[in-house]
């Protein structure tokens, strides 16, 4: 059961899945918070912009300024949607919003103009929220009745882009251990053991990757766009970036009795 704040204690429960996301009240606290966050906000998909509204685009300054613009599709009647956001220190939150949103406008079109028609929805500072990112992940994910999954088990910045994909993956994994246990405590065993390997290899890899894109570095831009860059469009990189972001290194598919949908397909990975 759950001891509830301020009204006692819960029903009894066999299982109690924990997915509060990285700052779950069920969770010990662990990691550490990164010093890079972004500011959100969900605004019109603009054919103005110019953009492939099929595609992620990014803008860096080295890694310590960075805007993207991440096309959302349609949903609820509501037309073509966008996801923009803006890196932004933990630290300069405050001075973000004493400065004003046209001063800070006025900076994102210095560096991406093409995003002006996007930043035109923009005229409050409440349409931006800012996301706080923590690289964690608790040794324990499991004990008596209980189990973590996703962020609350792992998480990371968002530079691979693999939270909800992790997130689905632990609960299949979980599914799996329940059917093939009848104990509990032996199927949240199993659900762990099918998904440490990968949760462990992503987390170091997001681990790797989160200073060349956010941090005050001078070295890691510079590499990344002189050396990586170039190198990433060559074989076999494009293969193994491919990989990485589809969320497919170390092969966790296999691992939960799934296989990849046929290429260009829009069906979901299915059980073999």
């Amino acid at each position: 059961m759950l001891l509830l704040e301020g009204r006692g204690e819960s029903e009894p429960f066999d299982l109690v899945v924990d997915a509060l996301g990285t700052r779950s009240t069920l969770a010990p606290a662990v990691g550490r918070e990164l010093p890079y966050g972004a500011l959100w906000a969900s605004l019109g998909w603009s054919d103005d912009c110019g953009l492939d509204e099929h595609t992620l685009s990014q803008r860096y300054r080295r890694s310590s300024v960075m805007a993207g613009v991440l096309p959302l599709g349609t949903g609820g009647g509501s037309g073509k949607r966008a996801a923009f956001f803006w890196s932004l220190k933990g630290d300069d939150l405050a001075a973000w919003q004493d400065a004003g949103i046209d001063r800070w406008k006025q900076t994102v079109v210095s560096l991406w103009p093409e995003c002006s028609p996007l930043l035109d929805q923009v005229t409050d500072p409440q349409q931006l929220t800012f996301a706080r990112y923590a690289h964690r992940t608790l040794s324990r994910p499991a004990e008596t009745a209980l189990i973590h999954l996703g962020d609350a088990w792992h998480s990371a910045s968002p530079q691979l882009g693999q939270g909800a994909n992790m997130a689905l993956l632990d609960a299949w994994g979980l599914a799996m251990g329940l059917a093939r246990n009848e104990a509990i405590d032996a199927a949240l065993v199993e659900a762990i053991a099918l998904r440490r390997r990968h949760v462990g290899l992503y987390q170091a890899l997001t681990w790797l990757f989160t200073p060349v894109y956010q941090s005050d570095s001078r070295v890691l831009p510079f590499l990344r766009d002189r050396l990586v860059g170039p190198l990433s469009k060559l074989w076999p990189a494009t293969a193994i970036q491919a990989a990485m972001v589809s969320g497919l290194i170390g092969d966790p598919l296999t691992t939960l009795e799934l296989r990849e949908p046929t290429v260009g397909s829009w069906q979901e990975p299915i059980a073999t």
